[in-house]
């Protein structure tokens, strides 16, 4: 059976043997075998997978490949020597005379498993976002009949057939433990009573969403959806303030928010019971639940059918009321609801606090988080020409006089302001702002000028700014008085001064102040150009003893408009830039 051709981009193991080498190319073909995976010498995790397709169906033929990732919970799981899989971005090396495929940093895959009870083929990918093709799922049709009649043959000429590896089923050395959902951590089995959040039948298995009202730093959070407010963060955030959860679905979450509810995906007679006998809101057991890692690095569950005993069912409702479990449920319902309602009045209450006197464009833009900018999860290249809208309040600002705010660029083009700002998010995250040019003049209402000369002009200054950040300018002048101004913890320079003439500066290696001083080589806070990395002294280092000026600041936060660009480094390096724009002081 010729069966429906190559997916698009994929070639035949042949072919990327015969003219791939040292390239990387896609292929799609049936795993003959998997070796579960083992540690590597680095930091990695590695699993074997050999694979065949029509143009090369035998053992002494098939190509192995060779799958790297930080995490084991990150490596394809292979179900059985009958699995199909199409994987992208592999290179074909040669390596003592044998010929290898190796995984790629953007490496990818699609596996169809063997067809359940009603003759479906469930499908598992990595990313978990990527979806299988029409074209793609047409070859792996014929692909499957094609390998249901040379298996037999296959196996015959020494192929190494078999079902999951024990690592994936449970072994006597693995023995699964009663639990909560606090509780789990990867790689262990659990059996686990809940409520049913929500469910979401797939393409052969049946995900269900699961709460006993426990929290696990490891989940997905989810925000409360009556609010974008940025909240405190850490373990006090119960619910998911902070906006760290915002994501997909999040709108139509019901709850409980912030990190308390656990996704299970059943397999196999699981799947099948849970979809006749599970319900929002009804009181579930779930035996024998593996916790692994997601494609997005959260915690998950899984449950797969036992091909020993495939008519083993592990799920159940509960449904006495009066079982010990389900009332500790209840218990720890009723407190989280308390917690809920306490800490959704505070927040509310603080959402009316925002400066009234700084107005942002952008009003219907919704607010970013500050981390999310500070550290992206879907940066693509090293900047992007985004656009934010974000909730701060400013905790620092360079220069340290305010008559440097404004400077002269040529004789004949005059004066123009030129500032960086220090500011933290809700979240606790900070950020380097730049303010220059026509934005800064949108900011203060007012054309740069002599600010050295001008007194008039430095007092108006002075009194926008502080509408901006409120007491700052006065803490940080008690704090400088006590310190060199070098001393500034917030925004430090990696520029050394200049030695006297005729001496040798004397520099020493101070291990923490390196690391802190890490974060800004090569720019400075304006996000211009700098020499060659230079250490910074050990005598600039701040008391760990002294109060931190943010503790005393009075300024509020307000809403603020960014747009982020890049800056070129001496040595090619693209540098992230953040600019203030679109935020006026009234």
């Amino acid at each position: 059976m010729a069966g429906a051709p190559l997916p698009k981009g994929c070639v035949s193991i042949a072919t990327a043997v015969d003219t791939k080498i040292g390239e990387c190319c896609d292929l799609a073909g049936v795993v003959v075998d998997f070796r579960p995976p083992v540690a590597t010498r680095g930091t990695d995790w590695m699993a074997t997978i050999t694979l065949c397709d029509r143009s090369r169906a035998l053992p002494e033929t098939s190509l192995t490949i060779r799958i790297f990732r930080p995490n084991m919970e990150l490596l394809p799981e292979i179900k059985s020597d009958s699995d199909l899989i199409l994987i992208r971005r592999v290179k074909v090396i040669k390596h003592d005379g044998r010929l290898l495929a190796l995984s790629t940093f953007d490496t990818s895959w699609i596996i169809s498993y063997l067809p359940t009870q009603k003759g479906i083929p469930s499908i598992a990918s990595y990313p978990s976002s990527l979806k299988i093709k029409a074209d793609e799922l047409a070859y792996f049709q014929g692909l499957r009949v094609w390998w249901k009649s040379r298996r037999e043959s296959f196996v015959s000429k020494g192929a190494a057939p078999g079902t999951c590896p024990s690592y994936q089923l449970g072994s006597s050395s693995q023995r699964r433990r009663s639990g909560l959902i606090r509780d789990m951590r990867i790689g262990s089995f659990y059996d686990l009573a809940g409520v049913v959040v929500k469910t979401f039948p797939g393409n052969g298995n049946y995900t269900v969403y699961l709460t006993d009202y426990t929290k696990n730093s490891m989940l997905h959070s989810y925000e409360w959806g009556g609010s974008r407010r940025i909240g405190a963060g850490g373990d006090d955030d119960d619910f998911d303030y902070t906006g760290r959860g915002r994501g997909l679905g999040n709108q139509d979450w019901p709850g409980p928010w912030g990190q308390y509810t656990l996704q299970v995906t059943l397999w196999d007679n699981h799947a099948v019971a849970a979809n006749r006998l599970f319900y929002v809101g009804a009181h579930v057991s779930l035996q024998n639940v593996r916790a692994k890692r997601n494609g997005d690095g959260k915690l998950e569950g899984t449950l797969n059918g036992d091909r020993q005993f495939p008519d083993k069912v592990l799920v159940s409702l509960i449904k006495d009321m009066n079982d010990p479990r389900v009332k500790q449920i209840a218990i720890r319902c009723k407190e989280y609801t308390r917690r809920f309602e306490d800490d959704r009045l505070r927040y509310e209450k603080e959402m009316m606090e925002v400066n009234a006197h700084i107005r942002a464009l952008k009003a219907s833009q919704p607010i970013t988080p500050i981390s999310e900018i500070a550290e992206p999860q879907d940066l693509d290249g090293p900047f992007a020409n985004r656009i934010y809208k974000i909730r701060c309040r400013v905790i620092d600002y360079l220069p340290q006089q305010l008559e440097d705010f404004a400077v002269l660029q040529t004789k004949h083009s005059g004066w123009t302001w030129r500032f960086a700002l220090l500011v933290e998010g809700e979240d606790g995250a900070t950020l380097r702002v730049i303010v220059e040019g026509p934005d800064a003049e949108y900011l203060l209402g007012r054309p740069a000028a002599n600010l050295r000369t001008d007194r008039q002009e430095l007092s108006a200054l002075r009194e926008k700014l502080f509408i901006l950040w409120g007491n700052l300018r006065e803490v940080k002048g008690r704090q400088l008085e006590s310190r060199t101004p070098r001393k500034n913890a917030a925004f430090q320079s990696d520029t050394p001064p200049e030695a006297p003439c005729g001496r040798k500066r004397r520099r020493r290696r101070n291990t923490k102040q390196n690391q802190v001083a890490h974060k800004h080589l090569k720019y400075d806070e304006l996000g211009r150009r700098l020499n060659a990395d230079r250490e910074t002294d050990d005598d600039e280092c701040q008391d760990e003893n002294e109060e931190h000026p943010i503790l005393q600041l009075s300024g509020s936060i307000f809403d603020a408009c960014l747009k982020e660009y890049g800056v070129l480094s001496v040595d090619g390096q693209w540098k992230r830039v953040h600019r203030l724009f679109g935020t006026r002081i009234l």
